[in-house]
């Protein structure tokens, strides 16, 4: 049968199968050549294991292969690999670069999961089923356009259309991000823990936003939801206890249980919906709303004040029209300039947009919002 040597305490050892699951002393070891796979939780907290080499006759990595391993600092996944298992890296926080080869036809979930000090990920050129396109640090899943893991220095390209489960979960250094226009689904806990992003751009294309996308975004100041989001999921927000503003469009219809729960810093919230949403009486639990201002459209004022937990709110007042505003987002931005091209892209007509009344929506409409916010 195929062997192992491993060097422990000046000793060495050998080991008729490949598992040497929490020998957290650990430090140095040698995996023979003949080898073909490593075996399930085989390395599984061994947290004292600086590096390994895992020779050329090795085919499959097994899931939780090396989970815990937060020493570890750099590996090398020879061109025999094909498969890496099911968090087979989860948690190795000490990990730098991966370099995934053009060998691997599948990577199982969470294979890099809690991997928060990764600040290079690169797929070989050649792989059929992943690529590193445009130099972007990130696994995608090639057919499907699915970003499957990030790192701090990721950049995601125009073609991604979907951020994968825990993408970018414990992703410390990340800062922030700007998600392209190509993007319509942010998966279940993508963002979640990155406590040093600080700000998030968040397209009109994304429609869906998973459960714990973004919680405990701890450095997260502010968010805008887009008019393409109908619903807020479950704890998406919870326990982002620096953020201050939200604004949430009038094309949300629901909002989650803890949605932004213990958001205790939270001091106004502009809920731009003319019909009240469907939301969970946890929504905003301790989040302090009591101290908090919420903006509703006017016509909705005294609805929001009748339904719970938004009566909660310490004061509730109405959203002053804004020339220029398309948004009512109560300020006039570079977002109210872009919907005005848009709308003159579709050739279409809107009163809002109409900024000068002259009965068309054009250049001069743009033009005049530009000048409104020199003026600010």
């Amino acid at each position: 049968s195929s062997s192992l040597f491993y060097r422990f305490n000046r000793n060495q050892l050998t080991y008729n199968k490949l598992q040497i699951r929490g020998c957290t002393s650990l430090t140095s070891i040698t995996i023979s050549n003949g080898v073909t796979s490593i075996d399930s939780y085989a390395f599984q907290y061994c947290r004292s294991l600086p590096f390994i080499t895992i020779p050329e006759s090795v085919t499959s990595i097994g899931d939780y292969a090396f989970q815990d391993c937060r020493s570890l600092t750099s590996i090398t996944i020879p061109e025999s690999v094909t498969s890496i298992g099911n968090h087979a890296f989860d948690y190795c926080t000490g990990l730098i670069f991966m370099t995934i080869p053009e060998s691997v036809t599948s990577i199982g979930n969470y294979a890099f999961y809690g991997c928060s000090g990764l600040t290079s990920i690169n797929v070989e050129e050649g792989n059929a089923i992943y690529d590193s396109r445009d130099g972007c640090n990130a696994i995608i899943e090639t057919a499907t356009n699915t970003l499957i893991c990030g790192c701090q220095n990721s950049v995601i390209p125009n073609s991604v259309t979907s951020i994968s489960h825990h993408a970018f979960q414990n992703c410390h250094g990340l800062t922030s991000i700007t998600l392209p226009e190509s993007v319509t689904s942010i998966g279940e806990g993508a963002f979640m823990y990155c406590n040093r992003l600080t700000s998030v751009t968040i397209p009109n294309s994304v429609t869906s936003i998973g459960e714990w996308a973004f919680r405990d975004c701890s450095s997260l100041t502010s968010v805008t939801i887009p008019e393409s989001v109908t619903s807020i999921g479950g704890f998406v927000f919870m326990s982002c206890i620096r953020l201050t503003s939200v604004t949430i469009p009038n094309s949300v219809t629901s909002i989650r249980y803890k949605a932004f729960a213990n958001c205790s810093s939270l001091t106004d919230v502009y809920c731009l919906a003319e019909n009240v949403p469907e939301t969970d009486t946890d929504a905003f639990i301790y989040s302090l709303i009591e101290s908090a201002t919420l903006h509703v459209p006017a016509s909705a004022l005294d609805t929001y004040k009748d339904t719970y937990p938004w009566s909660d709110f310490g004061t509730i007042v109405a959203i002053a029209e804004i020339t220029g505003d398309l948004n009512d987002d109560s300020k006039v931005d570079i977002a109210d300039a872009v919907s005005v091209l848009n709308i003159m892209a579709a050739d279409e007509y809107s009163e809002a947009a109409d900024v000068n009344g002259d009965n068309k929506v054009d250049i001069a409409d743009f033009v005049t919002i530009l000048n409104i916010m020199a003026q600010q």
